[in-house]
């Protein structure tokens, strides 16, 4: 049984529609400090830590690394969903992209982006830590559950969603936070 913990990146400093790679806002370096607390309560002492190459992503991990003085893993089959547009219009694309079902997705690139986290989580033989994004956590949750939908829930900010590899089989424990305003 290997336990997995994915945690949504603290609230950036820009929303998704104004900067490609922001950092942490104050409110977002305080979420990853909780989330540090909470982590280092749950998390088995041999976890090992992995984030998204984004800043955010990275900056909420800091805090759980320095308590656990132990290294991030950066890998980059946890980024963020990729954009088929520019920023200019990322914010609609994402948006669109939410309401739907995968089987309507025809980008190979965000396909295959969906396939590659799959297949990593699957792959994982370790007790991990993964310090990631709003739609990586929907993939995730919509795979287990087996639905084609896009949207399965709306992960905070700083939130941890449990679940569990047992022999091979993806197993959801416990849906992190779900935030009650939009997605930054």
């Amino acid at each position: 049984m290997i336990d997995l913990f994915f945690v949504r990146h603290g609230e950036a400093a820009q929303s998704w529609g104004q900067h490609v790679d922001p950092g942490l806002s104050e409110l977002g370096r305080s979420q990853s400090a909780e989330t540090a607390g909470r982590l280092n309560g749950l998390a088995p002492a041999d976890t090992v830590l992995m984030s998204s190459p984004k800043l955010r992503a990275q900056e909420t991990a800091q805090p759980f690394a320095e308590r656990r003085s132990a290294p991030v893993i950066i890998t980059d089959v946890f980024r963020e969903v990729p954009s088929v547009t520019d920023l200019e219009n990322r914010q609609a694309w994402l948006q669109k992209l939410m309401r739907g079902s995968w089987s309507d997705v025809d980008e190979p690139e965000v396909l295959g982006w969906r396939k590659g986290v799959i297949s990593a989580i699957s792959g994982l033989g370790h007790h991990s830590v993964v310090f990631t994004h709003f739609m990586v956590l929907n993939v995730i949750v919509g795979h287990i559950r087996g639905s084609d939908a896009v949207l399965q829930y709306w992960p905070a900010n700083g939130s941890v969603t449990r679940c569990r590899l047992t022999d091979g089989e993806l197993q959801l424990v416990e849906l992190g936070a779900q935030m009650s305003t939009v997605v930054n």
